[in-house]
């Protein structure tokens, strides 16, 4: 009786927790500059391009279509000369990845490998 009344009262108090949405903890990213405003609505609509080549993909391949592998190239090639800090390029990596992530893994290794992780680790 008196475990079953500490479980209600750990779950009520549980209940009282204010809810989040990822739109809460999720802050926007902070651009500075017009060119970074341009490379990131660029960057956005070339993840954009990618959700749509992934999702005409019915199975997880290992090389996904051709459009996929042009959307991704473009994506990495657009990203490299892009002007954003390594943290703000990660985070578009992040976003592509998980839109290729089901799809085409070549794909998504290439992303895993643009990873800018010593810039980000100031080495």
């Amino acid at each position: 009786m008196r475990a079953s009344l500490l479980a209600a009262t750990l779950l009520l108090a549980g209940c009282s927790a204010p809810w989040t949405t990822p739109a809460q903890v999720t802050s926007p990213p902070v651009v500075s500059t017009a060119k970074q405003q341009s490379d990131y609505a660029h960057l956005q609509a070339d993840v954009r391009a990618i959700k749509r080549a992934a999702a005409k993909v019915s199975h997880r391949t290992l090389m996904g279509t051709p459009e996929l592998q042009r959307t991704t190239g473009a994506f990495l090639n657009r990203l490299d000369r892009s002007s954003l800090d390594p943290k703000m390029k990660n985070r578009m990596i992040d976003f592509a990845a998980s839109a290729v992530a089901g799809s085409c893994d070549q794909c998504f290794q290439m992303l895993e490998a643009a990873r800018p992780i010593p810039q980000i680790a100031g080495h």
